[in-house]
């Protein structure tokens, strides 16, 4: 599950913030390349697509598409454990 689910967040990334090649190692909020609407409108995809939470609180802990993709690899981890 883990790495299709990298492959559909980094795919989403890319297609919101107009990128051709996304790793975990990608810079994200803070990105040169990236527009900040850009990179809200990929959080608010993903939010939708992954029924998780990304409060923007926490936009400043996603530094790269890896630690973005931790947090939301744990949420669903730990709504499958709730449900």
């Amino acid at each position: 599950m883990a790495d299709r689910t990298c492959q559909e967040i980094r795919k989403v990334i890319a297609q919101e913030c107009g990128a051709r090649h996304i790793t975990n190692s990608t810079k994200f909020m803070n990105n040169k390349d990236f527009s900040y609407f850009e990179c809200v409108g990929a959080l608010y995809t993903l939010q939708h697509k992954f029924d998780v939470k990304l409060p923007e609180s926490d936009y400043d802990k996603y530094k790269t598409v890896g630690s973005l993709t931790r947090c939301i690899i744990k949420q669903i981890r730990n709504n499958a454990k709730q449900h």
